[in-house]
């Protein structure tokens, strides 16, 4: 089987086409690096001298020529999608072409903190490239047999998902795929929040200020009903502030 990945840059379809191709025991193309051993220059070299249109055509060609091979995962640059001829090689490929899809602020938060050079990213105003990232969606969803969310997902989880669904990929998955997204950012979240709560607890130690705040308990439980309203039922907030004020209390007790 042929499995490609597309997606926006920072995404992370190199380091998870890498990793896929590893536990599949396939070899791995990546088509950006392709192009480098191609033209003997980094991308952002080659394509500010050629341009873009250039740049596409050789794209197009490696593209194909990777392709040639049955077995194979291939990870593409995050513009692939930026000509028709890209966009109609990977619908006719016969391979199980996967999008590798996060939000943009998470997309932008990685590509702040990578040295890479991404030549459409280069003095790009942050309308501009948002305006790049939402015009692409579309294009992925349309091109793509199969979507994986990775916002707050590991490398490893990403190829366990994608293994788990690549013979028969349906929608049923890709919306699972947001579910455990979610999952995985709300434990994220729960743990930053004990993180605190262990800080407020060193501050009700030292200042003797009692671990029960029952007038606040009571404001939270307020404010997040009248925000809510419509989206959760009461009965569901009453459930997340008896867990969550109840695993507070318990690790402010045993700290006090």
């Amino acid at each position: 089987m042929k499995i490609i990945l597309i997606g926006f840059m920072g995404v992370g379809k190199s380091t998870v086409g890498n990793n896929l191709a590893e536990v599949l025991h396939k070899p791995f193309i990546d088509l950006d690096s392709m192009i480098e051993e191609h033209t003997g220059q980094s991308i952002p070299n080659f394509f500010s001298k050629v341009g873009e249109g250039s740049f596409r055509t050789i794209e197009a060609s490696l593209l194909t020529k990777a392709l040639q091979m049955e077995e194979v995962v291939i990870s593409t640059g995050g513009g692939v999608v930026e000509t028709r001829q890209c966009v109609d090689i990977l619908r006719k490929s016969g391979g199980l072409v996967i999008w590798l899809n996060g939000t943009f602020s998470t997309v932008t938060d990685r590509l702040l903190n990578t040295v890479v050079d991404r030549p459409l990213l280069s003095g790009k105003p942050l309308p501009d490239f948002f305006n790049l990232w939402k015009r692409r969606q579309n294009i992925y969803a349309d091109t793509a047999n199969f979507e994986v969310i990775t916002d707050h997902k590991n490398i490893t989880e990403i190829s366990n998902e994608i293994i788990q669904h690549m013979d028969h990929p349906t929608k049923f998955d890709t919306l699972r795929s947001q579910i455990d997204s979610f999952d995985n950012a709300t434990l994220q979240q729960l743990a930053a929040r004990m993180t605190v709560v262990d800080q407020v607890a060193l501050i009700k130690k030292n200042h003797k200020i009692p671990v029960l705040q029952t007038a606040r308990m009571a404001n939270m439980r307020q404010r997040l009903n009248k925000a809510f309203v419509g989206k959760l039922s009461n009965e569901l907030i009453e459930e997340y502030m008896s867990f969550v004020t109840g695993a507070a209390i318990s690790r402010e007790e045993q700290q006090i």
